[in-house]
């Protein structure tokens, strides 16, 4: 169903006061900036209330735009609630679910998801995208995507965010990996992350996120990781630690490589990485939707619960 209930200047006075004037929400959206003023010069119309007010050469929001504006969310919501019940009421087994996942997640969980997915709902389809977390609200709010799996950190919308749902799909040990050849190799069992305080290590380059996890974890321990080398792709970690270079963090459900151990962490700062599913606020009613989130919830599950590395 692609048409909309709500009129479709709404999301952009949205814009509007998210990016503070009607240039930057149009720069943002890629949109022509006179363009933008006409929907929201005939949605004022329409409306019968002014919405726009010039102070000296920058454009602001009126009362009545900003009361519409913090209504929007709710809008957006019962819309979400009535695509749902129309989707539902036609035929709850037909109809195609949009994913957008992280690239870990793509191969650890949805593909392993989807024959369980295609044997329970054979007139279904899903239809698959990988992301980065960055984009997880634009790819939702442009209905791009109707379900986001994403690693929980900086870019992940608060659990009260006013347009979005986010659940927890998972919480996902992440283990040390070693050298075959390290001296711990041999041990059987969990060990305590301070054993490897001394450790040389294996980060990421610096901005990237998972060297903010290795600092966090680290620290959360007690230690401060002596850096030895940079990589972020787990096929270029897992080399450099199979070559005796150091140590460094694998997420469980990511796959082990030929000359690395993996070795599980214990105590009450084992590192952990928790996996959520990020929807429109309102969706969720979707009955494929809704189905979706149980699939990827149980395969999840499963990988963790697993072999290591399997």
């Amino acid at each position: 169903m692609t048409a909309r209930l709500i009129d479709d200047a709404l999301p952009l006075l949205e814009a509007v006061s998210e990016y503070g004037g009607v240039n930057a929400a149009a720069e943002v959206l890629g949109r022509n900036s006179s363009g933008v003023s006409r929907q929201l010069q005939r949605l004022s119309t329409d409306l019968g209330a002014p919405l726009l007010r010039r102070r000296g050469r920058q454009v602001e929001l009126t009362d009545a735009a900003q009361a519409l504006v913090r209504e929007a969310p709710h809008l957006h919501a019962a819309e979400e609630r009535a695509r749902s019940a129309l989707s539902d009421a036609a035929d709850p087994q037909i109809g195609q679910v949009r994913i957008a996942a992280h690239v870990f997640a793509v191969s650890a969980i949805v593909v392993p998801a989807l024959p369980i997915w295609q044997r329970q709902h054979p007139s279904s389809s899903w239809l698959l995208r990988e992301t980065e977390p960055s984009n997880a609200q634009k790819l939702l709010t442009s209905r791009e995507a109707d379900l986001v799996v994403m690693p929980a950190g900086q870019h992940t919308p608060p659990t009260d965010h006013p347009r979005f749902t986010v659940r927890r799909l998972v919480v996902e040990p992440v283990d040390l990996i070693i050298s075959e050849h390290h001296p711990l190799a041999s041990e059987h069992g969990e060990i305590d992350l301070l054993e490897v305080a001394d450790e040389s290590w294996i980060l990421g380059s610096p901005g990237q996120g998972s060297r903010q996890e290795v600092l966090e974890h680290c620290s959360k321990a007690g230690f401060s990781p002596s850096e030895r080398h940079h990589a972020q792709d787990w096929t270029a970690v897992s080399s450099l630690v199979a070559a005796g270079l150091g140590v460094s963090f694998m997420p469980r459900m990511a796959p082990t490589h030929a000359g690395v151990v993996r070795v599980p962490l214990s105590g009450p700062i084992a590192p952990v990485r928790t996996v959520l599913m990020v929807m429109r606020r309102g969706s969720e009613d979707w009955s494929l939707l809704a189905d979706t989130s149980e699939v990827l919830t149980a395969t999840a599950r499963d990988k963790i619960q697993g072999p290591l590395g399997q």
